[in-house]
């Protein structure tokens, strides 16, 4: 796991812990979907194209002030990407802890988030023509992903925000297997990329 991730997934996991069971006031649950654009990216990635997809999850806040906020959530993302010169699809069906900070800079509506999410693939499927493999000797099942949004929120609680999710690991394997065949991929760069448009509710705890 990569040490920048690491470092703000404890630091966010012990703000949340200290913060439990402090004014109630500061606690929110947010329940949240949107439309996805998918793919992986990279230097062997070529072929990779969007896939859309969708993005749902939940997720709980602690406001530590005026400006700064902390979250822990799950959410559901396929993720995957289109692969035009085999004529089919990668997908992952993944389930994503995002861990993340929230800032304030130019008051309560305006929010910008940054974080960690540690995802687990609960399925993973590869459409080649018209034939369906199973891509888990191909790839890897798990990943961190890196998510920088910017969100706008109104007085109801509603919010709508654009987010950008990154990769921080390679997916596919050193030594994968596909049709039978053996294939040599160390140091192939195949990242999970995502671009979404996001929509929420905040309640008040």
């Amino acid at each position: 796991m990569d040490r920048v991730p690491c470092t703000i997934i404890a630091i966010v996991l012990a703000s949340l812990v200290g913060c439990w069971g402090q004014d109630a006031g500061r606690w929110s649950l947010k329940p949240y979907a949107g439309l996805a654009l998918y793919q992986f990216i990279g230097d062997e990635a070529d072929g990779c194209r969007m896939r859309p997809g969708v993005v749902a999850g939940t997720e709980v806040c602690y406001r530590l002030t005026d400006y700064m906020s902390v979250s822990g959530g799950v959410e559901y993302v396929p993720r995957g990407s289109q692969l035009n010169k085999l004529d089919g699809y990668i997908r992952q069906d993944h389930l994503s802890f995002p861990i993340l900070m929230h800032f304030h800079p130019f008051g309560p509506h305006v929010e910008l988030t940054l974080g960690a999410a540690p995802s687990f693939a609960l399925h993973s499927v590869m459409r080649v023509a018209d034939e369906h493999w199973e891509s888990k000797d191909l790839f890897y099942s798990s990943d961190i992903v890196v998510p920088l949004g910017v969100y706008y929120s109104f007085n109801n609680g509603l919010s709508i925000g654009a987010r950008l999710s990154a990769g921080r690991k390679t997916m596919v394997k050193r030594d994968a297997i596909f049709r039978g065949e053996h294939y040599n991929l160390r140091g192939a760069k195949v990242n999970n990329n995502e671009v979404s448009i996001i929509v929420g509710y905040r309640l008040g705890l």
